[in-house]
């Protein structure tokens, strides 16, 4: 310690050796001093933090909220633009609110589901639902705040269909395999109809669903078991499995007119 002090500033001996001799207490005392600081800062202040704490939280599930009502605008933004072009080329259609799948059919081939919207919202059993790219299924069962919806996969939807070029028609009457492998079936085609792979299959129209709403494309065709006829395996234009967002049409020209 002596040589410590001696190799410090000689201008005040005396000091440099006192300061050399008690830096190891004055450390201690130190270090003490901040503990006893800090543990009664913490006991004082608890509820002070506590509030603060709080505060923070509060600002934060704000922030987030904000976050999350941007996010759902945009989205809800996204979906009336679509709505809009459908419109551009349907403007007899009358469209439900947006429609989020809340349920799926764990039990359903078909892929069938659930969706937040009723009767509340004006719809009803036996109206179409769509998305931007084309038909997902048809309204089975309505309550006042949700629906469910037998989609085009399911064997118990018949759709008359045609394909764009208007020279092929026929019938979507799906089978349990090929709904099981995502797929419709077309059946009906007339034998020399010309129908191949590629084409694009849209509805007929009619009372239950309007003409041009988008099915699918023809992946195979083949004989059916007479002979005489020919069947289509169409891939769906909508994956059903993927699809979370609809809408709903409520009314369009001629639905529910007896042809």
């Amino acid at each position: 310690m002596l040589y410590a002090a001696m190799s410090t500033d000689t201008a005040n001996f005396p000091e440099a050796v006192l300061k050399t001799i008690t830096k190891p207490f004055t450390a201690a005392a130190t270090s003490i001093s901040s503990w006893v600081d800090n543990t009664l800062d913490k006991l004082v202040n608890a509820d002070k933090y506590k509030k603060e704490n709080e505060e923070l939280r509060a600002r934060l599930s704000e922030m987030y909220t904000d976050i999350m009502d941007k996010d759902k605008l945009t989205e809800e933004n996204k979906q009336l633009k679509e709505i809009l072009g459908i419109v551009a080329e349907h403007d007899d259609f009358k469209f439900s609110p947006p429609c989020s799948i809340i349920a799926k059919d764990a039990a359903s081939i078909a892929g069938n589901f659930t969706i937040n919207k009723g009767s509340n919202s004006g719809i009803k059993k036996g109206d179409p639902v769509i998305t931007d790219v084309g038909l997902v299924g048809v309204i089975s069962e309505t309550a006042p705040t949700y629906s469910r919806v037998r989609t085009i996969l399911s064997t118990e939807v018949q759709i008359g269909v045609i394909t764009v070029s208007g020279a092929v028609m026929g019938i979507i009457e799906n089978d349990i395999l090929y709904s099981a492998n995502k797929q419709s079936l077309m059946t009906n085609i007339e034998k020399d109809s010309g129908i191949k792979a590629g084409d694009m299959v849209v509805t007929l129209g009619g009372n239950m669903y309007p003409a041009g709403l988008i099915i699918g494309t023809v992946a195979e065709v083949f004989p059916d078991d007479s002979g005489l006829l020919l069947n289509a395996v169409i891939e769906p234009a909508v994956d059903i499995y993927k699809v979370s967002e609809m809408f709903v049409i409520i009314s369009f020209e001629g639905q529910g007119v007896t042809p």
